[in-house]
């Protein structure tokens, strides 16, 4: 049997802890074992820098981590790929994000920089997000800090637009569900760049590749490889570009949806 990639978003995916799922399904890790047992690869896709991952997700020892929407890619503990933000967009950005006094992120893959861990709004995003307390800060030198991504917290419309008009050249904004906040990334790093990046480097052929998510930022992932999979919980449109939508996170989405695909 020839080695498959199997890819798989984090947030709405393996795990949702907006939705209230605290921890990820045990169905979840034995079907993660499972395809990694029969010498495929398991790799998180996921928008969040490797300092937002928990260890609950860590250790269960994926393959390779593509984060910050593929502006990163480690391996073995080794960087493959690390696209940081220009640092003068990134002062730009902090001065316009100052101006109009709203809360914003700097998201970098050890640490992340908080323009305040006080805030009502950042300490709701940090609860239902369940970022780690240890790879956070509020103190810290723009001249000193490297970031994939940003985050900002806009309080109006208008205020989202000044910050598009600032940077949607070369940046999309994606809105957090439900919340005032909106993920910032590089436009020609989406997750499905990291894969081809990854792919290359393995020498693994893009129909040998699965993916799974439920967001707006998987859709290139979902097009890209050979069986994009929608988690029931999924975006209506992602679920239209899948090839194939299974059970949702709370349902045991994962292992529902390898098993349908003979992975495990």
């Amino acid at each position: 049997m020839s080695k498959k990639a199997v890819f798989f978003d984090v947030d709405g995916t393996l795990i949702d802890y907006v939705g209230g799922m605290a921890s990820v399904l045990d169905s979840t890790k034995e079907a993660i074992r499972l395809i990694r047992d029969k010498g495929h690869l398991a790799v998180i896709a996921t928008g969040r820098p490797m300092s937002f991952l928990g260890d609950e997700l860590l250790d269960i020892k994926f393959d390779a981590y593509i984060a910050s929407n593929g502006a990163y890619i480690e391996m073995n503990n080794e960087v493959i790929y690390n696209n940081k933000l220009d640092k003068e967009i990134l002062k730009q950005s902090v001065e316009a994000f100052r101006k109009e006094n709203v809360d914003f992120i700097l998201e970098g893959q050890k640490k992340a920089y908080f323009s305040t861990l006080n805030s009502a709004a950042v300490k709701d995003f940090l609860e239902k997000f369940a970022i780690p307390s240890k790879n956070i800060t509020d103190i810290w030198d723009l001249d000193e800090v490297e970031v994939n991504k940003m985050v900002v917290f806009t309080q109006d419309e208008n205020q989202l637009k000044g910050f598009k008009g600032l940077l949607s050249d070369n940046f999309i904004f994606m809105n957090h569900p439900g919340q005032s906040s909106y993920d910032i990334y590089i436009k020609s790093c989406t997750k499905a760049d990291g894969i081809k990046r990854l792919l290359n480097l393995l020498n693994i052929g893009i129909e040998s590749t699965y993916a799974f998510g439920d967001g707006m930022n998987d859709i290139e992932m979902l097009m890209l490889v050979r069986y994009g999979v929608a988690m029931g919980n999924a975006n209506e449109r992602l679920k239209s570009t899948a090839d194939y939508v299974t059970t949702d996170v709370f349902s045991n989405g994962i292992y529902n949806g390898l098993r349908e695909l003979r992975l495990i």
